[in-house]
């Protein structure tokens, strides 16, 4: 797997933050965002009257939604001041605040760590999880979005990762299964409570198609492989992807899946 500095990282994001995310990200198509990941997070738990601390948080919009829902505070955090400045100009709640910083500066307790889309970056996600823990006091909770595999895309790419290093993108460093996560898990005050899989169109459908031909071509040129035969592997990729959605439909996971961490 490809490593990089969190120096690396941050520089990355900060580009991404300052050209604007809509053109980075695949949760969004031509700059809307078709993810149903705000949705899952903000119906995971009751927020009301609850510190909660958004790990990763972008541009705001995870963070504003736990806010509406009448938390006691929000703290959005990010290590790319781009995306904070941007949170701060979009949001705006008397119980909503952003501030530049990565997790392992964060020192305050809180009642819930939400946190989208971001453990595959770090470098030793169990240690940021083992961070999340501390700071829930091991008695609140946790809510997770990651990549999810157990699905065609995924299938297609821990084959790739595992036997030849493929990278997914220049940012993912991890691969993360339900099964990683109980392992991290095994010996703190915590449980894997609930993973609901979503965002099915991205992982077996035609937006998965799209999605794919431009990651594959980058990723085999990243791990200076020929990608010449990214248009054959699509083609039967396309007959499978019609096969299963109309014999088997929703029977895989999808792209993205949700994880909802408790007390024991």
């Amino acid at each position: 797997m490809t490593e990089h500095s969190v120096d690396t990282l941050q520089r990355l994001y900060e580009g991404v933050y300052s050209d604007g995310k809509e053109s980075f990200f695949s949760r969004f198509v031509d700059g809307k965002d078709i993810s149903e990941t705000d949705k899952l997070v903000w119906s995971a738990a009751d927020f009301n009257g609850k510190r909660v601390l958004d790990v990763g948080c972008g541009t705001g919009e995870t963070a504003a939604g736990v806010a509406a829902q009448g938390a006691l505070s929000v703290v959005g955090i990010d290590y790319a001041p781009s995306a904070i400045e941007e949170a701060k100009r979009r949001h705006r709640a008397p119980n909503l605040n952003f501030r530049a910083c990565s997790v392992l500066e964060w020192g305050e307790v809180v009642d819930v760590v939400v946190s989208c889309g971001t453990l595959e970056h770090m470098a030793e996600p169990r240690q940021e999880l083992q961070r999340m823990i501390e700071l829930v006091g091991g008695k609140g909770m946790i809510i997770l979005t990651c990549p999810y595999f157990l699905n065609i895309r995924g299938f297609v790419w821990m084959s790739l990762a595992l036997l030849l290093d493929v990278p997914m993108s220049l940012t993912d460093r991890h691969f993360i299964s339900p099964f990683d996560v109980e392992g991290w898990l095994a010996e703190t005050p915590m449980r894997l409570e609930r993973v609901q899989p979503f965002d099915y169109e991205r992982a077996n459908g035609p937006q998965m198609l799209v999605d794919m031909k431009r990651r594959l071509t980058n990723a085999l040129r990243d791990a200076n492989l020929p990608n010449d035969k990214v248009d054959r592997a699509l083609e039967w990729l396309g007959k499978v992807v019609e096969y299963e959605n109309r014999i088997t439909p929703g029977r895989l996971g999808g792209s993205n899946a949700l994880y909802v961490i408790t007390p024991r």
